[in-house]
């Protein structure tokens, strides 16, 4: 598979690998090669990033789940980065464990044994509740308004209105802000809360253009992108929290 497209899938999704050793499924990402795409998935148990992309995977026959260490992750990052972009990386694995190679190096893991949660039923199918906004101005008021969120929680309400949406947080010891931003939206008014930590790490890979954030209600899963999916097709789907 070609590095840059690896080194891409792991950039969207490794953030959210869990790090709660009783999650052992959940401490990998599933790497899902078939004959005409790939896809990268983790998850923690509250939010879901789902990366994938059109390409033809020489040497493969049937759909492949890889299910890789996050230590494993990290180094993989490391080799992807550090190859040309069009350079491949050669997979390969036997009953237990998993190989990856470009040039001299090679990285050898253990395929995590257990099933990866199905992340297809995890994607939301009902939410009509759509938002889009410049996702760097949404990063920047998201890190103004989070430095009064609650230390323990993270916790950042947006409140959605029509045509504007407002981030607020507040702490006991710390006091309250709040921020207004232009937003496309013209539903009913909603306010949901969100851990801005989870927030801030899909804005780091968003950097720029439009995000779009999909809602149903304040009680259900959240679905956020990119408004450019030329080169990615890449989603994260994060529940929310008790406001």
């Amino acid at each position: 598979m070609p590095a840059g497209l690896l080194a891409g899938l792991i950039e969207r999704t490794a953030f959210a690998i869990s790090n709660q050793e009783s999650r052992y499924t959940l401490n990998g990402a599933l790497l899902v090669l078939k004959p005409g795409s790939i896809e990268m998935a983790a998850t923690d148990g509250h939010r879901l990033p789902l990366g994938a992309r059109d390409v033809v995977i020489g040497g493969l026959g049937n759909e492949e789940r890889l299910l890789v260490p996050k230590r494993a992750v990290i180094g993989l990052r490391r080799l992807a980065y550090g190859q040309e972009a069009d350079s491949p990386i050669h997979v390969a694995k036997d009953d237990r464990h998993l190989f990856f190679s470009a040039g001299d190096s090679v990285i050898c893991a253990r395929n995590l044994a257990g099933q990866f949660p199905n992340y297809e039923a995890v994607l939301p199918k009902s939410n009509t509740l759509r938002a889009t906004l410049d996702a760097a101005t949404l990063r920047e008021s998201l890190r103004r308004v989070t430095l009064l969120a609650p230390e323990q929680t993270h916790a950042v309400c947006l409140t959605l209105e029509s045509g504007r949406l407002t981030l607020s947080a507040s702490g006991a010891d710390t006091g309250e802000a709040t921020e207004s931003l232009d937003a496309a939206y013209q539903g009913e008014a909603l306010r949901v809360a969100f851990n801005a930590a989870f927030l801030l790490d899909l804005l780091s890979v968003i950097k720029s253009g439009n995000v779009e954030i999909a809602l149903k209600d304040a009680g259900s899963a959240a679905e956020l992108r990119p408004s450019d999916q030329a080169d990615y097709r890449y989603s994260c789907v994060i529940m929310p929290m008790r406001s």
